[in-house]
């Protein structure tokens, strides 16, 4: 059986199989998330095998078709092994650690699906509306401090800018990927719900200790979750 951490009102994080667990959620707001990409990174509790991603993808597909939108990062190799998208949208940098197929990498799609938080093409009094998130220099560079061992973080200021830009205060936000919870903490503290879940106890360990600790220290500007902390099983 799976345990279940709820953090918060509104923040619960499950340890299990996404496979079983989402069907069990509701509707949501936004389906944000980074899962394998199926070119053999050493997971601990999962192989990363084409295959594997083949079978995974109905089960992601089925929670955004119950999301009012859906925020992918699929990598580049099998980004055709998913549905259609309504619109693709890409992260961007100047420098690199990844080698793709025809030269260094330095982009990665975010695949978009449903409708966008806001209309138009500017945002809410801000600058202009982009499907783009750049970074310049080496912002985007991965470092230890925003996985804490997982396999393949994202990082932090990354999952942040895209929390920011395609879901709004107080929607409910799930990542059936947790890892070691990077969304999860872009999310609580830009004030969002939220739902991760990861097959991974060490992993998910990292979420849960990650996710508190943004919990704990809310920005002054952003309405925190209320403390609801409980321990339960699935």
């Amino acid at each position: 059986m799976s345990r279940i951490e709820q953090l918060a009102e509104g923040v619960t994080l499950y340890l299990g199989d996404c496979r079983e667990i989402l069907p069990k959620l509701g509707k949501v707001d936004a389906v944000v998330t980074d899962p394998p990409y199926g070119i053999g990174f050493p997971y601990r509790s999962y192989v990363d095998s084409a295959e594997a991603l083949e079978a995974l993808i109905p089960s992601i597909m089925d929670v955004v078709g119950r999301a009012r939108r859906g925020v992918i990062t699929p990598g580049n190799t099998n980004i055709h092994k998913y549905p259609a998208p309504t619109w693709t949208g890409a992260w961007t940098w100047d420098t690199t650690t990844s080698r793709g197929k025809w030269g260094w990498s330095q982009w990665q799609p975010i695949l978009l699906y449903g409708e966008d938080v806001w209309p138009g093409t500017s945002s809410k009094g801000g600058p202009l509306k982009s499907d783009r998130i750049n970074f310049s220099g080496g912002q985007a560079k991965i470092i230890d401090a925003d996985g804490e061992g997982h396999t393949c973080p994202k990082p932090l200021e990354f999952m942040r800018r895209v929390v920011a830009r395609f879901t709004s205060a107080g929607e409910l936000v799930v990542d059936p990927f947790l890892g070691s919870g990077t969304t999860g903490v872009a999310a609580v503290k830009l004030g969002r719900k939220f739902i991760g879940i990861e097959i991974e106890p060490k992993y998910f360990d990292i979420a849960c200790r990650r996710i508190q600790a943004a919990l704990d220290a809310p920005d002054m500007f952003v309405e925190a979750p209320k403390p609801a902390k409980q321990e339960a099983m699935l």
